[in-house]
């Protein structure tokens, strides 16, 4: 998920139903008195001291319990997250890599189909999600205040139709194998989708096309041909759009090469494990036509991150460029998301480290970022997984806040916009 640099800020910024019941397997980012001189009128001694004892006991355990520490109240729209995390959980639904938008003083956000990537207690993939037959290729949703969101019916999601690139008559409609979109704000005033499917001549693979329309809730129209990909690597997935400083169009994507592994996790855990590098291809003005440059490798996997890495999603502040990514697996514990800096925009980037994982505030395999700027504020979407009363493991939309210095990122818990 990608966003432009540093853009000027706005002039101005329905709750959904909730996910309240968490499979539990998910881990929260679980002796003598003196004798009485009344006896003619008071219990025997012995009773006495049996009484006493059991009062003191009380009162100890009383104050022992009322003086512990205090457990951090969950929130209440999931009953799972400590009051103090540093994110709300704002969509409680299937809504996997989000896009946030930023436009006119109203948030749009686009995601996979509420169907993608949705698995069982034993982390296996179920094929045709909760709702196999009501749902669009994209997900869209908007907001005022950037923590209550309405979800557009699947008639009225902006993806109504592929490009002739990806049209293939042999897979069932509604496809659910159309996933992580991202959207660009072109200075003309028109808007270009991203999103990845399956090509009609091979449906093993993704390829990355684009939309475009007028405005960022319409219909967009699509494109013929497809932008990147990468068929005999094993395709190329997760568009996210950049606009440099002066106003140099990139997209960010990666080639998905753990689609071609050998298997285990993602199918890219067992020996040898292939690479699955992401790319910055420098873009014509329109953000649909590639420049005669060839993509540069800006990252790929190593033995820490697992199987790959994926979702890049890339922001300038203070000359920095700041390049956040995924990695391990998303249907497992091992999903993290991570950050490395450059001073140029094709590099070389380095590590800086961590910033959601597994046990974050009781999140469970967060990653897949969007980046957007608010004004003086970093704003960022992401997904993790949580079990909901069927069973099915779905991921959530988060929101949190960034404070960022230099090339140190922290999270701040969100505030209305």
């Amino acid at each position: 998920m990608g966003v432009q640099s540093d853009p000027s800020p706005s002039s101005s910024d329905e709750e959904l139903s909730e996910f309240s019941d968490i499979d539990p397997s998910t881990p929260s980012l679980r002796r003598a008195g003196k004798k009485s001189t009344l006896r003619s009128f008071c219990l025997p001694d012995r009773w006495l001291a049996v009484v006493g004892f059991i009062i003191t006991l009380a009162i100890v355990l009383g104050v022992a319990l009322g003086t512990s520490v205090k457990r951090k109240k969950p929130r209440p729209e999931t009953g799972h997250y400590p009051s103090d995390a540093p994110f709300r959980e704002v969509i409680h639904s299937n809504f996997p890599d989000p896009a946030l938008l930023h436009h006119n003083g109203t948030w749009f956000v686009y995601a996979s189909n509420k169907n993608a990537g949705i698995v069982d207690t034993s982390r296996n993939i179920i094929e045709t999600g909760s709702d196999p037959d009501n749902y669009a290729y994209l997900q869209f949703a908007t907001s005022e205040n950037l923590m209550d969101w309405t979800i557009s019916a699947p008639d009225k999601a902006p993806l109504q139709e592929l490009g002739e690139w990806a049209k293939n008559e042999s897979i069932p409609e509604p496809r659910a194998d159309v996933w992580a979109p991202d959207i660009l704000a072109r200075p003309d005033g028109i808007f270009v989708l991203y999103y990845s499917a399956a090509p009609s001549e091979d449906e093993n693979v993704h390829c990355i096309g684009a939309s475009v329309g007028d405005t960022p809730w319409i219909q967009f129209k699509p494109e013929s041909k497809s932008i990147a990909c990468h068929k005999k690597q094993g395709g190329a997935i997760d568009p996210a759009p950049f606009v440099d400083h002066d106003g140099t169009v990139y997209l960010l994507y990666k080639e998905d090469g753990n689609n071609f592994g050998n298997g285990g996790d993602c199918r890219n855990t067992v020996p040898p494990l292939v690479d699955t590098p992401m790319f910055v291809q420098k873009m014509e003005k329109d953000g649909l036509t590639k420049s005669s440059d060839d993509p540069v490798k800006i990252l790929d996997r190593t033995e820490s991150d697992g199987p790959l890495v994926e979702a890049p999603s890339l922001i300038l502040n203070e000359g920095i460029y700041i390049l956040f990514f995924s990695t391990g697996c998303t249907f497992d514990d091992s999903y993290t998301l991570k950050y490395a800096t450059s001073t140029n925009i094709t590099g070389p980037y380095t590590r800086r480290g961590t910033i959601l994982q597994t046990g974050t505030s009781g999140l469970y395999a967060p990653g897949s970022a969007s980046i957007v700027r608010d004004g003086k504020r970093w704003r960022m979407a992401f997904h993790a997984r949580v079990f909901n009363e069927k069973g099915e493991g779905i991921r959530p939309m988060y929101i949190a806040d960034l404070q960022i210095k230099d090339t140190e990122i922290a999270l701040k818990e969100p505030e209305n916009a």
